[in-house]
C-alpha cells in the first residue's frame, strides 16, 4: 500500500462491518477518488460474487493462486479471468479467459483494451467462462474424477453412480 502511495495513487483502507454483498456495498459507497482499496476485512462468498463478478477483469494468475479456483470462482459469476498460461487447464485463451503468457503488464493491457473494444466478444467470454466453470462444480469433479481413482487405488472394480445421484 505504501509503494502504491508513493507512485502518487489514491490508497483508501476499509472495514467491513455487515457480512454479505450489502455490507460491502456500505464500505465501498464513498470511494468516488480512490485508486486502491484495501479492504482489511475478510472477504465472504456473498462480497465475492460481487467482486469478482463486477470487475472489469480479475487477475486470477497460477504465480500468485496456484490451484486455479479463484478463475473458476470469477468464471462462475460471470466475470472475466485472467490468468496465466501454466496450472489453469480449464482457461481458454480469448474463448473464456484472458490467458497471459508472459508477466509484462503490456500483454494484459493489450488483451484487456481488444475485450473491452468489442462488447459482444466481452459478453461472449463471460458466457463461456460460466458454463466452464459449470463443468468444474465440486460433485462434478469428485463423481467423475476422485471417486474412481480412489476406488481403483482400493482395489475395488468402479462402478457409475445410481441414476438418481448422477449428475448431469
Amino acid at each position: 500500500m505504501a509503494f502504491a502511495a508513493a507512485l502518487g495513487l489514491r490508497v483508501a483502507h476499509r472495514v467491513v462491518t455487515r457480512p454479505g454483498a450489502a455490507g460491502l456495498m456500505e464500505a465501498l459507497g464513498s470511494l468516488d477518488d480512490a485508486d486502491v482499496v484495501n479492504l482489511r476485512t475478510p472477504v465472504d462468498p456473498g462480497m465475492r460474487r460481487v467482486l469478482l463478478g463486477g470487475s472489469d477483469a480479475v487477475l486470477a494468475n497460477s504465480g500468485h493462486e496456484p490451484f486455479g479456483l479463484v478463475g473458476l470462482e470469477t468464471m462462475g459469476v460471470g466475470g472475466v479471468a485472467c490468468t496465466g498460461s501454466t496450472g489453469e487447464d480449464y482457461a481458454v485463451p480469448g474463448q473464456n479467459a484472458l490467458v497471459l503468457e508472459t508477466n509484462d503488464p503490456r500483454e494484459f493491457l493489450g488483451l484487456f483494451v481488444e475485450l473491452r473494444s468489442e462488447p459482444g466478444k466481452e459478453r461472449a467470454l463471460r458466457r463461456e467462462g460460466r458454463a466452464t466453470a459449470a463443468r468444474y462444480l465440486w460433485r462434478r469433479v469428485l463423481a467423475g474424477n476422485l471417486l474412481p481413482r480412489l476406488r481403483a487405488l482400493s482395489g475395488l472394480a468402479w462402478r457409475p453412480p445410481e441414476p438418481s445421484t448422477q449428475v448431469a
